[in-house]
């Protein structure tokens, strides 16, 4: 296929993407649980499983569906994404079992496994070929808002539908991502400047496995699982501390219109150099948790999780532009899906150490617990990226 250069065309890349953001989530992911269990009278041992199984699939496929989206096109590799995706809410309509789930589970985070990464590296690529690689964060951060603002709405209204009929949300759920695919087919690609296209699996591993890579990754993927995973006993500690169930959900909304607020001004983070950024992130995040349980203040606790919901919406965004600012080679996807396996071992690594804090302290002193391992934890990885970029430049002279 030949590079599509025409500035307008790769403008309308931009505003496409925002869309995407807006379709590409499952509209219909507070049913999928109700339908399987009440419809295909699926077990929680079954629904565990499913989890699990969908889990190592993606985890399987990241590093070879980043090296595909390198080798054959980040546009290829998102429209292969979605093409595998879209058939998901399907299998929940008519197939509702215990197969049926663990088929569209695969499917749908099988397709994601294709997208995560190829996604954000064609959107580096399209800025790049627009003289706009420095506004990466921004584009970003404001299609995220969007994304979030619009993906809201989807969700509060589809599962309205489930009452017409149960398959009713799958099948718009279906609609949902089958715009996606249009919105793939619709990108415009852009031209691969300044770097090689890559050529064999080894090199890709070369060109990834580093000890600045190492580090990072592993920073990175520890704090991306803090991330994931810090709210996990969020309603449990919102009940200790006496905060009525039916406030549970106005706080999740408040948090994500805040992340839909933070995406708009998140390029401010780009005033921050790379090490600078990490280390800021790390405290923010671990000041967050502590504050959660320092007091046994409700209001105190509702702002933490408020902050903390609202700043990990975005902060993946930032990442991504710090990474990708530094990147001197053609593996951009590969890179990125390298630092999504991180993410899954950060996942467990993290949720070990709250559950086992919360269990030793209860919920608020253990999330001033967690809170403090996370920071002295980030403060000895970050230690670590700094000794390897000094050693980085003294062998560099």
């Amino acid at each position: 296929m030949q590079d599509v250069t025409n500035h307008d065309l790769l403008k309308r890349n931009i505003v496409k993407y925002s869309w995407f953001r807006i379709f590409t989530k499952r509209v219909y992911l507070p049913l999928i649980t109700v339908q399987l269990v009440n419809v295909g009278k699926v077990s929680l041992d079954e629904l565990a499983l499913m989890v699990v199984i969908s889990s190592i699939v993606q985890a399987a496929l990241q590093m070879p569906a980043g090296y595909v989206a390198d080798k054959f096109g980040n546009r290829r590799a998102i429209i292969l994404g979605a093409s595998i995706a879209v058939v998901s809410p399907l299998l929940y309509a008519v197939w509702p079992s215990f197969w049926g789930g663990l088929i569209a589970s695969v499917l749908f985070f099988g397709g994601y496994a294709f997208q995560s990464g190829a996604v954000e590296a064609f959107m580096h690529d399209s800025l790049t070929a627009l003289g706009r690689a420095r506004d990466y964060t921004k584009v970003m951060g404001r299609a995220q808002t969007y994304g979030l603002i619009g993906n809201t709405v989807l969700i509060i209204v589809v599962p309205l539908t489930y009452r017409i009929h149960h398959t009713l949300p799958f099948l718009i759920g279906f609609l949902s991502l089958a715009v996606t695919v249009w919105l793939a087919l619709s990108f415009a690609y852009p031209p691969r400047r300044g770097a090689a296209q890559a050529q064999r699996p080894r090199q890709a591993a070369r060109a990834i496995v580093t000890a600045k890579n190492l580090a990072l990754f592993t920073f990175a993927g520890f704090l991306a699982g803090v991330s994931n995973k810090g709210l996990e006993y969020r309603e449990l500690l919102f009940q200790h501390v006496g905060i009525a169930v039916e406030w549970f959900g106005v706080i999740a909304a408040v948090g994500s219109l805040g992340g839909a607020l933070l995406g708009w001004y998140v390029h401010w983070f780009d005033r921050l150099r790379p090490l600078a950024f990490y280390w800021v992130d790390a405290w923010i995040m671990a000041l967050c948790i502590v504050l959660m349980g320092v007091t046994p203040s409700p209001i105190i606790a509702v702002i933490a999780v408020v902050l903390f919901t609202a700043y990990t919406r975005v902060r993946p965004i930032v990442l991504q532009s710090k990474i990708l600012s530094e990147l001197q080679h053609t593996y951009k996807a590969t890179l990125l899906s390298a630092l999504n396996m991180f993410t899954l071992l950060g996942d467990v690594v993290a949720i070990s150490l709250l559950t086992r804090m919360v269990n030793q302290h209860g919920y608020s002193a253990g999330h001033v617990w967690f809170g403090g391992a996370v920071g002295a934890i980030a403060l000895g990885l970050w230690l670590v990226m700094c000794v390897e970029a000094l050693w980085r430049r003294k062998n560099a002279r």
